[in-house]
Order: structure tokens, then C-alpha cells, then sequence
């Protein structure tokens, strides 16, 4: 009996052990599906996600050469534009140079020391209703446009601004100018311009061109020519102390050529180095009884003028006077009345 309830025993044991290796493997197959349908999901999503990234790099890529494309056809843009800009600033450079060539003055005069006091009282007896009426001030080698402010440029036309930068003068101008162009003209001093100033209001501002005029200063004048030099000196600008005439025997040039001309050149050079040296010994002397010198003026042929300063001080300041003075026909007061002129310019 006890056998057969072991067996009975055992049997039911092993009954419940297959039911349970059964019930065991159908859900571990459960799992497993469960997680193949998981990762089959993943993979789904993972390859929508792919696809949703190469579409997007698709777009960047075709934006991308767009882009590219775009900005080569800027930049080649650009270049025309820049060509285009070049080619229009040559043509404008062109025509304003043509167009300056044909600008001319109103008129020229020169204006002796009374003369110009005279000009001056007039001038500075004008009154307008309203701040109109300019005064400029230019030291020599000043440009127009670098002491009026860009906002007041304009006030002044171009032609006008383009013949007072055609005034290359030793001493500088003053500019008088009424913005209805009543009056438009410049005047160069005989004495260096100090300092640059401009003024815009109901009167013209002639206080320092008069001071300038009324300059007193140790001068020495040399007027320069082969032949006929003159020497003077002045200790106020007013009347000249010493008045030196040079004269020499110089062949007049010769207009034939070959040997013979060479020739006579030759003499006639060494006929001025003769004169030169007549001046140089004549302006040694004048140094020497008169220095300091304040000012120096210079006026003649260019080449003696140059061999001249190489013997001249070097502090006083050199200005050479465009004048064409002739020493034979021009006594000491008619040459210091010339040094002493202003130029006026009408534009």
C-alpha cells in the first residue's frame, strides 16, 4: 500500500512538473514576442527618424548649393557693380578735369599797398540783413575744403572751390564771397596768411587781412635777372635803407646752331657766373650790415634765384614773387611798391 501511494505520489509530481515546463516555455515565448514586437518598433521608429534626417540633410544640402549659388551671383554682381563704379569715377575724373582746364577767372589785378587800403574800406563797409556773407582764410598750401566744415561747404559751388584750389600762392588768400554771388574773389597778400579762419556772418571779416597788410619786418628783396640784379633792404616793410643795382655786360642768347652757338653759350655763361658773383659779393655785404632778417623776397630767373639761396640764412622765411619786375626800368620805390602789392582774383 505504501508503494503504491509513493508511486501515486511521484506520478502527480511529475505531472506537475511537465505542466509546468509546458506553461513555462509558452510564456517565455510570450516575452519574447513581446519584445520582438518592442524592438520591431524601435527599428520602425529608428527608420523614420532616418528618413525624417535625410530628408532634412536633403534640404540643407539643396539650401546649401543654393546659398552657393546665391553668393556667387552676388559676388559677380558686386564685381560689375565695383567695375561699374571704377569705370564711372575715371569718366568723372575726366570730365572734371576737362571742365576745370576751361574755368577761367572773372579777371586778375594787382593792387598797390594804397590801392588795396582802399579796396579793404570798401569791403568792410558791406552789411547784410543776414549772416551771408563769408570770409576764408587760407595759409599757403591750405586747401578750401580742409577749414570750412563738410556741413558748410556747399554753401560755395564747386567752380568756385575748383578755382581757389588752382591758387597755389607763397603767401596764401583770403576769400571774400556773398552767398547770393554778389561778390566772389580772392585776395593774395604780400605777406604769408598766419593761420586759417572763416567766418560767416552779416559783414566781411577784414581785420586780419589789415593787420597782415600792416606788417613791420626786416626784408630783404632781391630781384634777380643776368645782367641787371637789385639788392635792397628794408627795416619796416616801408621804405628801403639800401638799395643795391648790379649791372654786367651778358651776351644776348644766341638762336643759330652747331659749333658756333655752343661757343657763344659758353660765353654767356660765363658772363652770368661773372654777374653772380658781382651779386653774391653785393648781398654778403648787405647781410652782413643788416641781419636778422625777418623776410626775404625773391623775384627773377628761377635758375639764379636757386643759386641765390644757397647763400641766404637759413632762418628768415623765402617767398618769391611772381611779379616780373625789370630792374633797368624800375627804380628801389617802384620795386618795393611792387613786393609790397596784393593780386586780386575775381572768380
Amino acid at each position: 500500500m505504501t508503494d503504491k501511494k509513493a508511486a501515486k505520489t511521484e506520478v502527480a509530481t511529475d505531472r506537475k512538473k511537465g505542466l509546468g515546463t509546458i506553461i513555462g516555455k509558452i510564456s517565455g515565448k510570450g516575452r519574447l514576442e513581446t519584445e520582438i514586437d518592442r524592438l520591431s518598433s524601435r527599428v520602425a521608429e529608428l527608420e523614420l527618424n532616418l528618413q525624417n534626417t535625410k530628408n532634412q540633410l536633403e534640404k540643407k544640402e539643396i539650401l546649401a548649393r543654393q546659398a552657393v549659388s546665391d553668393r556667387q551671383e552676388a559676388e559677380a554682381r558686386l564685381n560689375q557693380e565695383l567695375i561699374r563704379t571704377q569705370t564711372l569715377s575715371h569718366e568723372l575724373e575726366a570730365v572734371r578735369t576737362e571742365f576745370q582746364g576751361r574755368l577761367e577767372f572773372r579777371g586778375t589785378e594787382n593792387l598797390s599797398p594804397s590801392a588795396v587800403q582802399a579796396y579793404l574800406s570798401k569791403l568792410s563797409s558791406f552789411r547784410s540783413p543776414s549772416e551771408d556773407l563769408l570770409t576764408v582764410y587760407l595759409p599757403s598750401g591750405t586747401r578750401f575744403s580742409t577749414v570750412l566744415p563738410d556741413k558748410n561747404l556747399d554753401l560755395v559751388e564747386e567752380e568756385t572751390r575748383s578755382l581757389l584750389d588752382r591758387l597755389d600762392t607763397e603767401t596764401g588768400m583770403v576769400f571774400f564771397y556773398d552767398l547770393h554771388r554778389m561778390i566772389a574773389e580772392a585776395i593774395v597778400p604780400p605777406f604769408p596768411v598766419a593761420a586759417s579762419a572763416w567766418y560767416l556772418q552779416n559783414n566781411f571779416e577784414t581785420a586780419p587781412l589789415d593787420e597782415n597788410l600792416s606788417s613791420v619786418c626786416r626784408m630783404l628783396v632781391l630781384v634777380l635777372h643776368a645782367g641787371e640784379s637789385f639788392i635792397g633792404f628794408s627795416p619796416d616793410a616801408r621804405i628801403f635803407d639800401t638799395e643795391e643795382f648790379i649791372k654786367s655786360s651778358v651776351k644776348e642768347k644766341h638762336s643759330k646752331g652747331g659749333f658756333s652757338q655752343r661757343r657763344f653759350e659758353r660765353l654767356r655763361e660765363e658772363d652770368i657766373a661773372h654777374h653772380m658773383d658781382k651779386v653774391f659779393e653785393a648781398l654778403d655785404k648787405v647781410l652782413e650790415e643788416n641781419s636778422p632778417l625777418d623776410l626775404i623776397v625773391m623775384n627773377g630767373d628761377s635758375q639764379l634765384i636757386r643759386e641765390a639761396e644757397k647763400r641766404l640764412p637759413l632762418s628768415p622765411e623765402i617767398i618769391e614773387k611772381p611779379a616780373d619786375i625789370k630792374v633797368e626800368k624800375t627804380g628801389g620805390e617802384e620795386i618795393l611798391r611792387t613786393v609790397l602789392s596784393s593780386r586780386r582774383y575775381l572768380l
